[in-house]
């Protein structure tokens, strides 16, 4: 899609993005409380969290943090969290645009890799993360305030 414009998430943007995160993982974010956080999010030159718009409406949303390591040749690597896309935008190639920006986001950063996950039950996206030159390694989540 030509008319598709990444940009980083302003303020502004906020609950328009957050809803498609809400609306895909049928959670309920807690905006206050966001709109308290957002200041440091937001000036965390580690946190780089992205929208795309077609048309002026938000469509997708991702989390990229960038983690510096302390071994080898110290370089960076990314990991991308909270990527989504809005239900009526999918199988648009929104999806790829966003991890085509994070890639070249990465490349600049001279960064060694990115990680992301899908969750187990995604068959979808980990189809979709594969054919973007992605593979699958093993990782491990312990949940801590989401039940037992």
């Amino acid at each position: 899609m030509k008319d598709l414009i990444i940009e980083k998430l302003q303020k502004s943007d906020l609950k328009e993005a957050i809803s498609i995160y809400d609306n895909n993982h049928n959670t309920k974010t807690n905006y206050e409380r966001l709109f308290q956080e957002y200041d440091k999010i937001y000036n965390n030159s580690d946190y780089h969290n992205i929208v795309v718009k077609f048309n002026g409406k938000i469509v997708g949303m991702a989390t990229i943090v960038i983690n510096r390591d302390i071994v080898g040749e110290l370089h960076p690597f990314l990991t991308v969290w909270n990527l989504g896309v809005h239900k009526d935008y999918r199988r648009r190639k929104i999806g790829t645009a966003m991890l085509d920006y994070i890639y070249n986001y990465a490349k600049n950063l001279r960064c060694d890799f990115i990680a992301l996950i899908a969750e187990a039950d995604n068959i979808i996206g980990q189809r979709f993360y594969e054919s973007l030159g992605y593979i699958r390694e093993v990782g491990y989540v312990k949940l801590i305030n989401k039940g037992k």
